[in-house]
């Protein structure tokens, strides 16, 4: 087995215990004795057991990001990307929910409160998503297909508060509605409340303040 493959296969391991066990639950030889890998292996790619919660995050999170602008840029209206961007969000955490239960469910409170950058990177990627929806409303509101009843950038964030809400509610339980039926009200939703034809968007016309 390679580094590439002994990598995957921690990580791979990792995700799948880290959800049937819950992270503080899991040890650090159980992921290398399922992996089929020395544990000093396991250190010397990730250092540590956060290190590979951490790795499990920080390529989930890059990845989906980077889909996401690479949706933001494809020359469509703002209206038809803004579906695309939630209809990519749905389905990728529908492909990768393992990966997501656990960060959602298990997210290492001790993690959060080092003083060691990552809450301010995590904030960063929060902010990302919130600067790609926001290119997507000002595209939108100049083609003339979304019509923002409120600031671009306020408006950026309640939508993806709406993405990231409706996806924890329904992973976790709260809400009893599959991922894929959740799609596709969200779209709907989103899509009319921001519809020119809509009596809120025909009213305020502040879509095209920042």
């Amino acid at each position: 087995m390679g580094e590439k493959n002994r990598r995957s296969a921690i990580l791979a391991v990792a995700s799948h215990l880290f959800a049937e066990k819950g992270y503080s639950n899991t040890t650090t030889a159980e992921i290398a004795q399922e992996a089929g890998v020395a544990e000093g292996t396991l250190y010397h790619h990730f250092g540590s057991k956060d290190g590979i919660f951490l790795t499990i995050f920080d390529e989930m999170a890059e990845e989906y990001l980077a889909g996401a602008e690479r949706l933001a840029g494809d020359g469509k209206t703002g209206a038809e990307t803004l579906s695309g961007l939630i209809r990519f969000h749905f389905e990728y955490l529908e492909r990768n929910k393992t990966r997501f239960l656990v960060i959602l469910r298990d997210f290492p409170n001790h993690l959060a409160a080092d003083r060691d950058g990552r809450p301010a990177e995590i904030r960063n990627r929060f902010s990302r998503m919130t600067d790609i929806l926001s290119l997507v409303l000002t595209k939108g509101f100049h083609d003339g297909t979304l019509r923002p009843s409120f600031p671009v950038r306020d408006t950026a964030g309640l939508l993806r508060g709406i993405l990231y809400g409706t996806t924890r509610h329904s992973m976790l339980g709260i809400i009893d509605v599959p991922l894929s039926r959740l799609s596709r009200m969200v779209e709907g939703y989103c899509l009319q409340a921001l519809s020119p034809d809509s009596r809120a968007g025909g009213k305020r016309g502040k879509g095209g303040k920042k």
